[in-house]
């Protein structure tokens, strides 16, 4: 990777350093796409593992607190301040 800044300056220049930084950009595109595809294969295995553990724990979500003087009040939109 750090020879593509060099290869871009003299692919401007000759042939063969076109296609040297070519393949380059390619090699490295190459990499990330699979290091990405194998993250995201990782990733997506500890999920179903973790999901598999505490699968059966489901806690239930809280209710909403409740507001009387904000029910009280007509929901309306924001007026023009002057």
């Amino acid at each position: 990777m750090n020879e593509l800044p060099y290869f871009a300056v003299l692919a401007q220049r000759h042939a063969w350093a076109e296609r040297e930084y070519a393949r380059l950009h390619a090699d490295i595109v190459e990499a990330r796409l699979t290091a990405r595809a194998r993250a995201q294969e990782n990733s997506a295995r500890k999920r179903a593992w973790v999901r598999d553990r505490v699968g059966g724990l489901v806690r239930p979500t809280p209710p909403a607190p409740y507001c009387a003087r904000a029910a009280a009040r007509p929901a309306r939109p924001a007026g023009v301040v002057r």
